[in-house]
């Protein structure tokens, strides 16, 4: 009897030794110095998005998606990763895959000052809780080179030009079915902040005036990011290209404001599910930070979430970078599209991805 006393206080300290131990890696694992790792748009590995983060941790361990949708179902097949950079519309759908956990305002430093017109858009949040922290933000619209294009200008701008005959087997467009979909949608008439309105027949309505376009020549190519588009308009190899911001900054060309308005969009970093917390919020406070703004607006040409950036440039600089030059207004006036339903979605996502192809 003693001796099976014995043996079972025995068995009960090895269990808790070996459970402090375990319990003792684990606190070791989970304060590993080094930097965190993040999930983000091609062209976006740059420290300078994350202020100060990098000088004092080494840069953030990159990993790059070409558009939003790949990045989800690479985190849905269990990529582990601290952050991910997505848009706003995409955050619901993302929720609801599981793959984000939703912010703690109280971490982040910046949060304050922060454009709340981006901060607390309602499709980037679920169940009153932010689930992504806006850094960048900016238009998606249309751009062309102002002296190869010299019968428009600032009072006949319109989405109709990737349509001119007269620029026929010029046009590039960006590959990205949330950006340059939905902008040809909105071209042809439908309200992209409405999620009723994003059925299938809007989806193959804006498809197939895509796929007329490819097939008469009028599309060079579809491209995969920005700095292709920028370069072939340099070389003349287009003179319009569908994207955004930077296009103007980099390439200098004209950026579309038509009449009907251009789409706004809000892209920020979303906490991964099975994150390192402390180095999660410790990279979003270096790319929300007022030296991320100005570096952000001065380099990329892209709006910040912060506000502090806006005071380094003057009303011209931030014009030729395509940004405007009264951000709450714009924001205000910002078209934000919406997500459609997850059936939709799939099902532009496929439609999209064979049209490119040449279906």
């Amino acid at each position: 009897m003693k001796k099976s006393i014995f043996t079972v206080l025995l068995g009960a300290a090895l269990i808790a030794l070996i459970a402090g131990c375990s319990q003792q890696e684990e606190e070791v694992a989970e304060s590993k110095p080094g930097p965190g790792s993040v999930f983000l748009w091609g062209g976006y590995d740059d420290d300078g998005l994350f202020g100060s983060y990098a000088a004092e941790n080494g840069s953030p361990q990159y990993s790059i998606f070409g558009d939003a949708e790949e990045g989800l179902q690479k985190l849905k097949a269990g990529f582990e990763v601290d952050l991910a950079w997505p848009c706003q519309g995409e955050i619901k759908r993302w929720v609801r895959a599981g793959v984000l956990e939703p912010l703690d305002p109280s971490r982040i430093d910046n949060w304050d000052d922060m454009f709340p017109e981006v901060r607390d858009l309602p499709s980037g949040m679920v169940d009153g809780k932010h689930y992504f922290a806006p850094v960048d933000w900016g238009d998606t619209t249309l751009f062309y080179m102002a002296d190869r294009i010299d019968w428009m200008d600032a009072s006949n701008e319109s989405f109709a030009l990737m349509e001119d005959p007269r620029v026929n087997g010029k046009v590039g467009i960006l590959d990205s079915a949330a950006d340059s979909l939905f902008l040809m949608m909105h071209h042809l008439g439908i309200d992209i902040r409405e999620q009723d309105q994003l059925t299938k027949a809007a989806i193959d309505q804006g498809i197939d005036k895509f796929r007329e376009m490819r097939d008469n020549g009028q599309i060079r190519a579809f491209f995969a990011d920005t700095s292709s588009m920028i370069e072939a308009l340099g070389n003349e190899e287009i003179d319009v290209a569908l994207g955004w911001n930077e296009i103007a900054w980099n390439a200098g060309a004209k950026m579309m404001q038509p009449a009907n308005g251009t789409m706004t969009w809000a892209c920020g970093l979303a906490i991964v599910k099975g994150a390192d917390l402390d180095k999660a919020y410790a990279m979003i406070n270096g790319a929300t930070s007022a030296e991320t703004s100005a570096y952000l607006l001065s380099e990329w040409g892209y709006g910040h979430s912060n506000k502090a950036g806006f005071s380094t440039l003057t009303a011209d600089e931030l014009a030729e970078r395509g940004v405007a030059s009264n951000p709450i207004e714009h924001l205000n006036n910002g078209m934000f599209s919406v997500m459609p339903s997850d059936e939709v979605t799939d099902y532009m996502e496929a439609q999209w991805a064979e049209m490119v192809a040449g279906g």
